[in-house]
């Protein structure tokens, strides 16, 4: 499965990379058609400490799935 993360105005660390990638390399075990994913990270400039945004987007044969999740952390 392709993982692209996508980091909006500003720089994601490796390490977090790496730990996306391995967290949604593990949906194969669950569904093997996942055809790739698609990682979007943000940072709202808000003054509220749950700022932070991930959205995922996972392509399957036929339909794409989409979860939203905001945060303190990502």
């Amino acid at each position: 499965m392709k993982v692209s993360v996508n980091a909006v105005n500003f720089s994601v660390d490796r390490k977090l990379v790496v730990f996306i990638q391995e967290r949604l390399t593990k949906l194969e075990k669950y569904y093997d058609k996942v055809v790739s994913a698609d990682v979007f990270l943000k940072v709202e400039k808000t003054s509220e400490k749950e700022n932070k945004v991930v959205e995922v987007k996972i392509h399957v044969p036929g339909d794409d799935f989409m979860v939203k999740k905001q945060y303190r952390t990502f």
